[in-house]
Formats: C-alpha cells, structure tokens, sequence
C-alpha cells in the first residue's frame, strides 16, 4: 500500500472523485460537504487560512484508493491532530489503520497529545460519525456514513465520544403549560431576528456569543469574525432571517439559536448538495417539511432564568409560520447533560445515534 498526500489539483480531483464514488454508488446520503472540499483544495476559505491540511490518500500497489481523509491540525486546537472527511471503501481494514498511522505521525509532528477521528476543522462545520438508522437520508449538514465505517474503527479500540439527535413529529402545542413564563420572558428580554442589512455587524454578535457561550465545549475553539461571516453568508443564501434569533437584555445579547429548514429534502440520495438545489429553493418552492435546530447558546449569568424555552418558543413560531411540521436537532454530546435533559423534555424521543473517536499519542 501507498499514502499519497494529495498535494496538486490533479491529486486533489482524484481525490474528489473517490468521495463522489462513494456517495453516487451507495445512494443513500446527500452530500453536504463535496463543495466545501473544493473550497479548502481552492484556498478560497477564510477558515482553512491557519489550518495545516493534508488531504490523504491509501491505495494499492495498482494506485487504486482504498480509503482517504483529511489529516488537520488547528492551531486553535493544539492538542488534537485531526482525521476529517473520512471515506473508504468495504474490507479496507489495513488501508484504514495505515492512514491511522499516518495522522498518528503527523501528530506528533505537531505536538499534539490526541487524535480525533469525525471533527471537520471545527465543530460548527460538523463532527461525529452517523452510528444508527444507516438505511436513513441524512439531514442537512449531518454525517451519512455505512455502518462499515464504524465496524472497522471499533477493531482498533479507540475510545468512543458519544452524540445523539433528538426528533419532534409535530409541532403542536406542547410549549402552552410554560405560556406564563414565556410571556414574562418576552417582556424582560428583546428577541429579534438576524438583520441582513448589517451583515457584518450581525454576523459578530454570532461570533462573540458563540466564543462566550462554549468555551468549555468539547472540541471548541474561538472563532475569527471572518470565519463565521463565510459561514454564514453560505447558509444566507438558503435560510432567512428568521433562522437565527437573538436574545437580548438592556440592549446587551446575552443568547441565540440557530434553526433552518432540512435543505436536504430538495435533494435526492446519493446527490451532491449545490447551486440546483439553491434554485428548486428559489423558484420553485418545494415544500420542506423539516426544521433543523442547529445549536443555541445563552450566557452563563443568564442560563437560570428560561432563556432556552423562550428561544425555541421563538424558533417553533419561526418555523410554524413556514409551513414546517416537525423538527429535528442536531447532534448533542452525550455529555451535555443540561442540553439532554431539555429535549427529553421538549422533543419526542432520541434520534439518530453518532460517535466520535479518540486515541492518546
């Protein structure tokens, strides 16, 4: 077998064109990341601007690809070298340990004290391997992975980091007995939705309580304004402004959540998400039936007071008031007990199972 780092566009497109392989012949997932790929081998991304990136791949004697992911290091994240945008085909089992190694290697390189199979660079871009409901489409920036993928990491024992998702099926009026405390919320607090005429402006608040918010998240790191701003001005151009609400206290933003319909359902298994599902958005309207929460936040001095229930009160009529119906969350660290104990309260039941895989260096 051979490691090849992928290191010219050449590479770099046969690399592409493994991943497509994969995703094209299984039917099964969409996409979410294929393009996002081509932005980090352009250097267009403000993200990957302080990242070292070593797109890797395992082939045979032959040079055909057995298995291939990014090796990472953030220098946000110093103690991690990162193995990202994994795919692989079936029975690769030593393909996969020989790219293992490899991170491993770079790693040390680096000085980093763990490697971490499943982080995309950051946690706001994604994290996790999908560990249950294989034969399900994956929702809009969710992993969708054959249950393969998790068999052969289980062979190397590597310590496991639990997440799951939780599912409501509809949106009815379950958020009325909290009605009383909700309405004084609403009068203590100003909740408002994100004002795309000031972008710039907007787009640091995000930042600023995302880096206040999670600072003992695991695997997060404080993010540039820059690096939130490209994020965001992606997802612009299919969510509105009622997708991202913010709390605020005596004029100071103190909370948020972020939720978007599951752009996923405009696409078809096995496709890459892009610019033509951009336009079935657009002009002609398919009807999406999903909403997905992706994260919300509340300052700490501000936690003990409901902040969460009036969020997603706010985000429910947000969602309501397009026509959506049901609504699922994104992954939640086993970990985050706080999180957890609020959607076994406010959602329907746990969801889809996720893992992410650790080893000491």
């Amino acid at each position: 077998m051979n490691t090849v780092v992928a290191e010219n566009q050449i590479e770099q497109k046969i690399f592409l064109t493994f991943r497509r392989k994969i995703y094209s012949e299984s039917r099964r997932y969409v996409d979410n990341f294929y393009y996002m790929l081509t932005e980090i081998f352009s250097g267009k991304l403000s993200f990957t601007k302080d990242l070292t990136i070593l797109p890797t791949m395992i082939t045979d004697d032959e040079g055909k690809i057995l298995c291939e992911g990014i090796v990472a290091y953030a220098p946000g994240l110093p103690e991690y070298i990162q193995l990202c945008f994994f795919e692989s085909l079936p029975g690769a089992d030593e393909a996969v340990k020989e790219l293992i190694m490899f991170a491993e290697q770079t790693g040390r390189g680096k000085g980093c004290e763990r490697l971490v199979i499943g982080l995309y660079g950051h946690v706001n871009y994604g994290l996790g391997f999908l560990s249950s409901h294989y034969e399900e489409c994956n929702s809009f920036s969710s992993p969708g992975n054959p249950k393969y993928y998790n068999d052969v990491f289980r062979t190397l024992e590597l310590e496991e980091i639990k997440l799951n998702s939780y599912f409501t099926h509809s949106l009815d009026d379950r958020l009325l007995r909290y009605e009383r405390v909700i309405k004084k919320l609403s009068k203590e607090y100003e909740f408002r939705f994100f004002d795309r005429k000031h972008f710039k402006e907007e787009a640091k608040i995000y930042t600023d309580l995302n880096n206040a918010c999670f600072p003992d998240h695991r695997y997060y790191y404080n993010r540039p304004y820059e690096d939130d701003e490209e994020m965001l001005k992606e997802l612009f151009l299919f969510m509105g402004e009622d997708s991202l609400i913010y709390a605020f206290h005596d004029g100071k933003p103190v909370g948020f959540i972020l939720w978007y319909p599951d752009y996923n359902e405009l696409a078809k298994p096995g496709e890459i998400f892009g610019t033509k599902h951009y336009f079935k958005n657009r002009l002609m309207k398919k009807k999406i039936k999903t909403a997905k929460v992706m994260e919300y936040g509340v300052l700490e001095e501000y936690r003990g007071v409901g902040l969460p229930l009036a969020l997603i009160a706010k985000a429910y009529d947000a969602v309501k008031s397009r026509g959506l119906c049901r609504v699922e969350t994104s992954w939640i660290l086993d970990e985050n007990e706080d999180s957890n104990s609020f959607c076994r309260i406010f959602c329907d039941e746990e969801y889809k199972e996720y893992v992410v895989y650790e080893k000491p260096l």
